[in-house]
C-alpha cells in the first residue's frame, strides 16, 4: 500500500473530491516523488466518506497491520507491531501528573473492578463492539486545544469529560488558574483510551486492506461534528455576525465554550432547536 505524502489541500486540489474522517477510497498508485495528480485522479472510481461521529482514528485502526505488508500505518504500534512504549504513562492529570491507573467509569457495568494500566486497552472485554458507549468524550473547540497539550497529547484522560457537578461559570470561577479550573470543571476517564481489534470490526478492517487507508488525514477543524460536517460539503465552516452573545465563546473560559466564537464564527456543535438555517 502506498501512502502519497503531500498537503490535504494539494490532494483535494488534484482529484476535485473531498475526503473527511476517516476515509477509504480505491487505491492510488504513484512512483517516489511528486504525484501525478492527473493521474492519480484518473485511478479513483468513487469516494467513498465514513462520518463516524467522535470516534478516533486509533479507536478503530489503532492495531491495524496490513496483511499484505508494505508501508506501516501511523497507529498505535510500533514497527515490531506491538503497542509503542511512547503511550506508555503518556497521560497525566491538569497538574501534570501521570496517572498511576487509569480512572474508570462507574457508570457503565463492564468497568466494575476493572484495573487498567495508563496506557492504550483492548476495549472489547468491557464494551463489545455492537454495544454503544453512553457517552462521548467532550470535544469542544478549545477544551481539544487543551486535550492536545501543545502536542504533548496527554490530557485526554484528564479533559475527557464535563463535570455534571461543577457550579455554573461566575467571576471567582474564572479567575482560577488554568489547573484549578481544568479539576473543576472536567471528569477523567480512562475508557477514552479504548481500542477495537480486526475481531471486533471485521468489515472496517477489511475495507482497509483491499482499499487505502487515510491513515493522516486529519477532521478539517478541532471540535463538534457541526463544523466538520459544513467544512465536509463546503469547505469552510458557517459565520452568524450577528450571534447572541450568550451563543458566544467566553475569552476566559476556554474548557466550556458555547457554539461562536467572537467573530460569530461557528466552532462548536449547535444546539438542537438552533439549526444552521437560524444562523444566515
Amino acid at each position: 500500500m502506498t501512502k502519497i505524502v503531500q498537503s490535504r489541500r494539494g490532494f483535494l486540489r488534484g482529484t476535485g473530491s473531498l475526503v473527511a474522517a476517516t476515509a477509504l477510497t480505491k487505491p492510488a498508485w504513484a512512483a517516489e516523488g511528486a504525484p501525478d495528480l492527473q493521474g492519480l485522479r484518473e485511478k479513483i472510481e468513487h469516494v467513498v466518506v465514513i462520518y463516524q461521529e467522535n470516534r478516533s482514528f486509533d479507536h478503530y485502526f489503532g492495531t491495524y497491520r496490513n496483511p499484505r505488508g508494505g508501508r506501516k500505518v501511523d497507529n498505535l504500534l510500533n514497527a515490531e507491531g506491538v503497542l509503542d512504549p511512547k503511550f506508555i504513562n503518556l497521560q497525566k492529570t491538569p497538574g501534570g501528573a501521570a496517572y498511576d491507573y487509569l480512572p474508570v467509569p462507574a457508570d457503565i457495568p463492564g468497568f466494575f473492578n476493572a484495573i487498567l494500566e495508563n496506557k492504550p486497552f483492548h476495549l472489547a472485554p468491557y464494551i463489545p463492539a455492537g454495544q454503544n458507549v453512553p457517552w462521548d468524550p467532550a470535544h469542544n473547540f478549545h477544551r481539544m486545544f487543551a486535550q492536545v497539550d501543545s502536542g504533548k497529547m496527554d490530557q485526554f484522560v484528564a479533559l475527557a469529560l464535563k463535570n455534571p457537578k461543577a457550579p455554573p461559570s461566575s467571576p471567582a470561577m474564572l479567575k482560577q488558574d488554568e489547573v484549578q479550573l481544568a479539576f473543576e470543571l472536567s471528569k477523567p476517564s480512562g475508557a477514552v483510551l479504548g481500542y477495537y481489534e480486526r475481531e471486533d470490526l471485521r468489515h472496517y478492517h477489511g475495507l482497509a486492506d483491499e482499499y487505502v487507508l487515510f491513515d493522516n488525514f486529519f477532521q478539517a477543524m478541532s471540535g463538534g461534528s457541526t463544523g466538520n460536517a459544513l467544512y465536509l460539503a463546503a469547505g469552510r465552516s458557517a459565520q452568524w455576525k450577528a450571534a447572541p452573545d450568550k451563543l458566544k465563546i467566553s475569552q476566559t473560559l476556554a474548557l466550556s465554550d458555547p457554539p461562536y466564537d467572537a467573530k460569530g464564527i461557528l466552532i462548536n456543535d449547535l444546539p438542537p432547536l438552533l439549526g444552521p438555517t437560524d444562523a444566515d
